[in-house]
């Protein structure tokens, strides 16, 4: 019996084992496609087997294995690759795994915009959750939160009322501010609040300033914008300085006006009644006194930068005004839905003084002799006009903001001298014509929520023709002195391409960073009694590129620090400029502001000194052996009380600049050569302003000074420069009786320094500043025709002031010296109208 059950085991395990065989999978492969390891599987070993077969024809296998199932084969095989497998009804089924998506929070963008018009709001502040940030030029914003999906905003414009409101997380948010008013018609809306005239403290050493305010203030209202601009802390307003702003003690040509992205060099604008562009075009007004960040360059003094309006794509509009001098008119013109073209013009219509009527003074001058010095107050002869032509639109479904816009301007003048002295017949002509030119291209692409690009284009040009003759006839005595023949041609032009990009990381980091291609030209032409002297061109190509970062390390505290750099190119070495900055909140109505930066500027505006300590000014370009690259640093810390409608700031500030070039002419002392030299300047701003209802009041004292150091100077001690002024006092008021708005304002100095090149003390201040001005507009709504007529009273005390840029000392004889005043404004009445249609 034991032989037959041994017999039938030993067979039973034989079959046993051959049906195990018969389920054995041998693999075996060597760098082959997945896709056909798969294929040879299913083939042989008759698997059931789904996969991609493209998608996993990238991965390559090599194995040499037996398996016991497929399953098991197929698990080795994808094992280490970003594979998965399941099995369904005796199907192996490969596919990739699926990503875990990074959680990245929530976040909110949007555009904040003109309500009833769809304008974009520029540099809007927004409050987020109690952190601050500011929209950029399309009015574009994004902000991302780790902690809640339900965002608390809180959103300010100049001029408008403010938004309060609670959104859930979106990426594409319009939020409309409605302006406070619409053409005349005063907008009321219950419990919300207007943003009304200037902000301080957002960044160091910026003002926010409201355009529709600078036309209530007294003026010819063709400066109404340079009229507010000059009533800021810090911006020199004694010396009626309007071809040229001096903030914070800065030189001319060491600060810049930017108008839609194009550089506005400014005319000669006689007497303070001509801005250097036209009001009406202008929509938002930022001025950068400095400590300001990597993204701009090329000044070391102060920045204005003004972006002009983009016109209604509601309904055609036209603004027409008129006053003593000129008469300047702005059309609006919708086009195809989304677009709209402006066109603006302004011109004298009629011949502005009387050059026959002079004022003779006598008045004690720098000279040995005294007795017989004359001041001559002169009226020349004044034209001007320009022109503003600006189309822009919104393009594909995020509305990518795209404009063109063009500027053109001239302004001459001229005057004649016919004047008998005691043993002199006094004969001189002198004339300027001017002309200036800008254009701009630009487009802005939001590429996503995160992330913006703003391209540009830009082109601007300044020319200055000079004529100037200058006799004596001596009495009883036929030969005549021809003192002076000068012609002066001098051309500065900028051309520049650059790209803008903000990328917004997290809730974070704010990341900027940006290129520029860009090349300024200058042209130098003077002829002397017919004698060609100088005739020479200069170029400064350069390639700027610049990155910086916005870090909110918590609501109260943000830093920024950045660098830009310049290559120059002709002059082959590179600028670095770095910058940091700081803003700390101590609460809801007290914050801290600390900036500190290094600043080169590569085009000077190079002064030239007589024997008469006469200044004149031309454009010139660095080039590293004449004319050095200007080099500045500034230390910026101010502090802001915001309260219930009163603000209180205080700004401090030193800078010191190197690179400085003065051009000395004298045959007395036989100099002519370039020096270069070097100033500082220091001092503190003081602002209060007060809203209450219908009144709003602002106060601002200055305290500065600003002094320099040349190669010339014998002591080698520094001294006062010529636009040193140590105190400023201005104060202003706008009352709104709706129809009827009052206003004033009133301005301080204390005087400038009167000296000439060789003296080395100038200790001495002269031409103290004081002039008030006061204004009454009445408004007119009628259904027919609406309008506003306004009467002005400028300099009501009729001060006799001083113009810093407009003065001229001519040699009467070896002692006696005439100095040539082109007069300040005298107690003037204007009187002025505006329609709307």
């Amino acid at each position: 019996m034991a032989k037959p059950f041994f017999f039938y085991l030993l067979l039973l395990i034989m079959i046993y084992s051959v049906k195990l065989n018969g389920q054995t999978i041998v693999l075996s492969a060597d760098h082959l496609p997945l896709n056909k390891v798969l294929t040879q599987l299913i083939k042989h070993d008759d698997a059931a087997i789904s996969f991609n077969d493209k998608a996993l024809s990238v991965y390559y296998i090599s194995i040499d294995a037996e398996f016991e199932t497929a399953e098991d084969a197929v698990r080795q095989l994808i094992n280490g690759l970003p594979l998965e497998m399941e099995l369904r009804s005796g199907v192996i089924i490969i596919f990739e795994k699926k990503k875990k998506r990074k959680f990245d929070g929530w976040t909110i963008a949007g555009r904040i915009i003109e309500a009833g018009t769809a304008e974009p709001l520029p540099y809007s502040n927004i409050i987020i959750n109690d952190k601050g940030t500011v929209s950029d030029l399309m009015g574009n914003f994004s902000f991302t939160s780790h902690t809640d999906s339900i965002f608390k905003i809180k959103v300010s414009h100049l001029g408008y009322f403010i938004e309060d409101t609670t959104f859930m997380s979106s990426k594409n948010l319009k939020i409309e501010l409605k302006p406070a008013s619409v053409g005349l018609s005063e907008v009321e809306i219950k419990g919300r609040t207007v943003e009304k005239n200037m902000q301080y403290g957002t960044k160091p050493g910026l003002i926010r300033l409201n355009h529709r305010v600078a036309n209530f203030l007294p003026g010819y209202g063709d400066n109404s914008v340079f009229n507010l601009l000059r009533l800021q802390a810090g911006i020199l307003a004694s010396g009626e300085q309007t071809n040229g702003l001096i903030i914070w003690g800065s030189y001319e040509g060491h600060s810049k006006v930017v108008f839609d992205g194009f550089t506005i060099y400014g005319l000669k604008n006689f007497n303070d009644n001509i801005s250097s562009f036209n009001p009406l075009m202008a929509k938002d007004i930022e001025v950068y006194k400095g400590g300001y960040d990597a993204a701009m360059g090329d000044r070391v003094g102060g920045i204005v930068n003004i972006n002009g309006k983009m016109g209604s794509i509601e309904s055609t509009k036209f603004i027409f005004t008129a006053n003593n001098m000129t008469l300047n008119a702005l059309l609006e013109i919708p086009i195809a839905r989304k677009g709209s073209l402006v066109l603006a013009f302004r011109n004298t219509y009629y011949e502005l003084y009387n050059q026959n009527d002079l004022a003779f003074l006598i008045r004690r001058n720098n000279d040995a002799d005294t007795t017989n010095d004359l001041d001559i107050n002169i009226k020349p002869d004044y034209k001007f006009r320009d022109l503003n032509i600006k189309y822009s639109t919104r393009l594909g479904k995020n509305d990518d903001l795209f404009y063109v816009s063009f500027y053109g301007g001239i302004d001459n003048f001229s005057y004649h001298i016919d004047e008998t002295l005691t043993k002199y017949q006094l004969l001189k002509d002198t004339k300027e014509e001017n002309s200036q030119s800008g254009a701009s291209v630009f487009y802005g692409k939001p590429w996503n929520s995160k992330a913006i690009s703003n391209f540009t284009f830009s082109y601007s040009s300044i020319r200055s023709q000079f004529f100037d003759d200058f006799q004596l006839i001596p009495a009883n005595i036929a030969n005549t002195i021809h003192l002076e023949d000068k012609y002066t041609n001098n051309r500065l032009s900028e051309s520049s391409l650059k790209i803008d990009n903000i990328l917004y990381l997290n809730d974070i980091h704010k990341l900027e960073y940006g290129a520029e291609i860009l090349a300024n030209k200058m042209e130098l032409v003077e002829d002397t009694f017919d004698i060609n002297y100088l005739n020479f061109e200069k170029r400064s190509p350069r390639l700027n590129i610049y990155a910086q970062d916005n870090i909110s390390l918590s609501k109260k505290l943000n830093i920024k620090a950045g660098l830009r750099l310049t290559d120059a190119v002709l002059l082959k070495e590179i600028y670095y400029d770095p910058r940091v900055s700081l803003g700390y909140k101590l609460n809801d109505k007290l914050k801290i502001n600390l900036a500190w930066g290094i600043y080169h500027q590569y085009v000077a505006r190079s002064s030239v000194l007589d024997d008469n300590g006469n200044y004149k000014y031309l454009w010139t370009v660095s080039d590293n052996i004449d004319v050095p690259v200007l080099e500045a640093q500034h230390f910026v810390f101010g502090s802001t009380f915001n309260s219930s409608g009163f603000s209180l700031s205080v700004e401090a500030y030193y800078k010191q600049t190197s690179g400085l070039t003065r051009y000395i002419r004298s045959e007395k002392y036989n100099i002519q050569d370039i020096f270069s030299g070097k100033s500082k300047s220091y001092g503190v701003d003081f602002t209060l302003k007060q809203d209450i209802r219908s009144l709003s009041v602002w106060a601002s004292y200055s305290l500065g000074k600003t002094e320099e150091l040349f190669q010339y100077f014998v002591n080698g001690k520094y001294r006062r420069a010529p636009q040193d002024q140590r105190h400023e006092i201005k104060l202003a008021g706008l009352l709104n009786i709706d129809p009827w708005f009052f206003s004033a304002d009133y301005v301080y100095g204390s005087g400038f320094p009167d000296f000439i090149y060789n003296q080395q003390q100038a200790n001495v201040s002269s031409h103290i500043y004081s002039r008030l001005d006061v204004s009454l507009i009445y408004k007119f709504l009628n259904r027919k025709l609406k309008g506003e007529i306004g009467l002005s009273v400028l300099n009501v005390l009729n001060r006799e002031n001083f113009k810093l840029a407009n003065f001229e000392r001519i040699p009467a004889n070896q002692t006696n010296s005439i100095n040539i005043y082109a007069e300040a404004i005298p107690f003037t009445p204007t009187l002025y109208l505006k329609l709307y249609l």
